[in-house]
């Protein structure tokens, strides 16, 4: 049975995944709207945490019984962390 902590990974890096899918809406119209070089580059961290975020969500659950115990309130904390500077991004940008 996975832990509390590791099931609460899997939660906070779905979370993270929609964070990043808003930020690139986001930024894809701000480019639209501009056609600034510098959204290009938005665009591209933007997709990185994506992607980052996709397969941090398919490792997780893929290798639920591999992951020791131990090291799941650790990865909690990451992704508490990660959702914080997401979230703080997404906040700034609508602003």
């Amino acid at each position: 049975m996975a832990s509390m902590f590791l099931m609460g990974s899997v939660g906070v890096a779905v979370a993270n995944v929609l964070l990043a899918g808003a930020l690139l809406a986001l930024y894809a119209g701000v480019y639209g709207r501009t056609k600034a070089p510098f959204s290009i580059a938005l665009l591209v961290f933007a997709s990185a945490f994506l992607a980052h975020n996709a397969l941090v969500v398919y490792s997780y659950v893929t290798m639920m019984p591999l992951i020791d115990d131990g090291l799941a309130p650790y990865m909690f904390g990451i992704g508490i962390f990660e959702a914080a500077g997401l979230g703080a991004m997404l906040w700034t940008a609508t602003r």
